[in-house]
């Protein structure tokens, strides 16, 4: 995981960070939270934006929260939870393993066995 962000106020309410590309990523998380939510009547473990795959964490219960609203077809509390999702969502920028390097990381996890498995071989026979 490379990048970590909350999302929320700051001490005095006002945003923490302003404008810019970061809060802009902020809001369109969180506007793609509740599309999926609306859409699929489900509640999103990932998100995708703009090729960029982000992990979110629910603090508190309020995943849970958000599913029995959907269970119950309540609407208006759905409104309220997703008005209250900018304090209560974490996100991570998940990093992306290219199929070069997954590859060599296999290719170095081979080695790593079939040289290990040499050395007991040897130990076993002597």
């Amino acid at each position: 995981m490379v990048q970590g962000r909350s999302l929320g106020k700051g001490p005095r309410g006002s945003w923490t960070r302003r404008g810019g590309l970061v809060a802009r990523v902020d809001s369109t998380i969180l506007h793609e939270i509740a599309r999926i939510v609306q859409a699929r009547a489900k509640v999103p473990e990932r998100v995708r934006i703009q090729t960029r795959q982000y992990q979110i964490t629910y603090l508190d219960d309020h995943r849970q929260r958000i599913e029995e609203a959907l269970r119950r077809h309540d609407t208006d509390r759905l409104g309220m939870l997703f008005g209250q999702l900018a304090s209560k969502v974490k996100y991570q920028l998940l990093r992306r393993v290219t199929p070069a390097k997954r590859a060599a990381a296999q290719v170095r996890g081979a080695r790593r066995r079939s040289a290990s498995n040499g050395r007991r071989k040897r130990a076993g026979s002597g």
